[in-house]
């Protein structure tokens, strides 16, 4: 079992240079807890929980505050080709809840993979296991 296999590809993104408010606007549109964030390049630069924006909220209110200066970073990501047993552990050891999922040369975006993810491989392998 591979991430390819349970990512959900061509995630939604923000541009590392949009303001913060946009970022909570398109999380509550789409029901999305986690954004990758991407730099002038299309990279991925970052990533913006929805608890940072609801911690920038209280912080700085109406004020613009660019996305870029709350995501997280560096970002942690994994390769399409990894094991879930590897997401699985690099989201555990890092305490995160999920991974961007970017191409072999480690920068370009090509999904995302969460704990829903992993909890419906979870229930697939139980399902073909008969449990």
């Amino acid at each position: 079992m591979q991430v390819r296999d349970y990512m959900s590809p061509a995630p939604v993104t923000i541009d590392s240079g949009a303001d913060y408010q946009q970022a909570f606007s398109i999380m509550e549109e789409k029901s999305l807890h986690h954004l990758p964030v991407l730099d002038a390049a299309g990279n991925c630069a970052g990533l913006v929980a929805r608890r940072d924006l609801q911690l920038a909220a209280r912080c700085f209110q109406e004020a613009p505050v660019e996305v870029g200066e709350i995501m997280h970073k560096p970002v942690t990501t994994i390769s399409p080709e990894a094991s879930l047993g590897a997401a699985v552990e690099r989201m555990m050891d890092d305490h995160i809840g999920c991974l961007p999922v970017s191409d072999a040369g480690g920068g370009h975006l090509v999904g995302i993979i969460t704990e829903t993810d992993l909890l419906r491989a979870l229930q697939d392998l139980l399902a073909r296991q008969g449990g």
